[in-house]
């Protein structure tokens, strides 16, 4: 099996096609096969693969290995041709150039199947998807039109979604600064708010706006609230993350960022915020307070007695009772295990040649058959800290095994193989120090532990 396909790019175009596939497999279409056609109409720009135009059933098939397989069935098997050259020559690339120039209105598979019958395309050397690929990167260096200017200015509307859960908006907000002593730390409030309702599905403060915090966030809110049709946020480098892309996608979800340097789009979630800073933090005072946790105490309490029970002005009701409303078309997990895995923690990792791996500067040991492969390890924070959870261990999107922490003090006494011995009796002699199967501070503590034993028994 050819890697010419690295597992960024093959993640890369499995969320691109996830995009394309999310609006019908979370509900937001109501006609599946006119959404599709439409789509069969369109060139998409598909990482590595450039602009493409896929057909009805191509995306049906997708739809199917989607639910299937999750998210890592979409990802693209890899190439066959290892070894050929798929680069554009300068000399093509300026004939490509003069022709495309030549014919403006002609349609880029035209102008190619032009080139191959003319004999300026080799088919087997440049095809129709590499021709595709590379007109791409020249359009980038051309000069756009005219005439793109002229258009009308946008119009400012208001929306709303009509139903709870189809999308929900995600924001981070800077907190009040906690008290240690002489010292302070900064907190962030994550946001989370169901735009049909305008209920915060959750919500809470941390220590910093990382992934982790974002997870844990959204992890609480699907737990309780549903899965959400479409996730909406801002261009923020933590919500572009592929973590972040590639949780979304697991729970099926359809992750959208608003334009950028235009806060309009975010509209409810920062209203929101505008809230919790004249109604909630204005009347504590975060000096006296210790923790984060004190300060989510007093947050928790006024969200759920003040705001969540309060009439909106914009809906006549409380955002409570609107969700409760629609609360039999809440999609809910399938089970706690599925919102289990599908919220861990994924890392990309090569098991050592000892069966090892190494994971947050803690070494772990996994199956012999691992040795050498390139992984995907998938956890929680907290099993990392003292607990004999093992970590696991994924390979191509199925389940492959498992990792524990070393038990450094239990594998003394773990029984050698007869190469060890050998090798450990020959410590009197000419040791066999060449030889793999046994590693230099394997070979040293090997004859270290023997000697020790055979001075007790003496």
């Amino acid at each position: 099996m050819d890697r010419t396909l690295d597992d960024k790019t093959r993640e890369a175009v499995a969320l691109k096609k996830f995009s394309l596939i999310g609006p019908v497999l979370n509900g937001l279409v109501k006609n599946q096969n006119e959404y599709f056609r439409k789509l069969s109409n369109k060139v998409i720009q598909m990482p590595y693969y450039g602009p493409k135009q896929y057909s009805f059933k191509t995306f049906k098939g997708w739809v199917y290995d989607y639910r299937r397989g999750g998210i890592d069935a979409l990802k693209p098997g890899y190439r066959k041709d290892r070894g050929s050259s798929r680069k554009v020559s300068g000399a093509l690339s300026s004939v490509i150039c003069k022709k495309i120039k030549e014919n403006e209105r002609m349609p880029l598979k035209l102008i190619y199947e032009k080139m191959v019958e003319d004999d300026e395309i080799n088919p087997e050397k440049v095809s129709l998807s590499t021709f595709y690929r590379h007109v791409s990167e020249l359009q980038k260096n051309m000069p756009s039109g005219s005439g793109q200017n002229d258009k009308e200015p946008e119009r400012i509307l208001r929306y709303s979604f009509e139903k709870i859960n189809a999308c929900w908006q995600i924001d981070i907000m800077y907190g009040p600064y906690i008290h240690y002593g002489k010292s302070k730390r900064q907190t962030y409030l994550v946001g989370i708010i169901d735009d049909a309702s305008r209920l915060i599905v959750h919500s809470a403060f941390y220590h910093n706006q990382k992934y982790e915090s974002l997870r844990h966030c959204l992890k609480e809110a699907v737990s309780r609230r549903g899965i959400p049709g479409i996730v909406y946020t801002d261009n923020g480098k933590i919500f572009r993350s592929q973590q972040f892309e590639y949780l979304c996608a697991e729970i099926g979800s359809s992750l959208i960022h608003s334009q950028p340097m235009v806060p309009r789009g975010r509209g409810k979630i920062e209203r929101y915020f505008r809230t919790v800073r004249t109604r909630f933090l204005s009347r504590i005072n975060s000096i006296k307070l210790k923790h984060v946790d004190e300060l989510n105490e007093k947050y928790f309490y006024w969200l759920e007695h003040d705001y969540q029970n309060k009439k909106h002005s914009s809906l006549g009701i409380s955002p409570l009772d609107f969700f409760l409303k629609q609360a039999d078309d809440i999609r809910l997990p399938s089970n706690p295990q599925w919102l289990e895995e599908a919220f861990l923690i994924r890392k990309k990792r090569t098991v050592n040649h000892d069966a090892t791996i190494q994971i947050e500067n803690i070494l772990y040991e996994t199956q012999p058959h691992l040795k050498g492969m390139r992984v995907e390890i998938r956890y929680e924070p907290e099993w990392l800290l003292g607990s004999d959870k093992p970590v696991l261990i994924y390979v191509d999107g199925k389940k492959a095994g498992d990792a524990r922490r070393v038990d450094f003090i239990s594998n003394v006494y773990v029984k050698r193989s007869k190469s060890i011995k050998k090798r450990v009796d020959a410590s009197e002699g000419e040791a066999d120090c060449n030889d793999e199967e046994l590693s230099k501070e394997e070979y040293t503590q090997s004859i270290s532990f023997t000697s020790m034993m055979e001075g007790s028994e003496k």
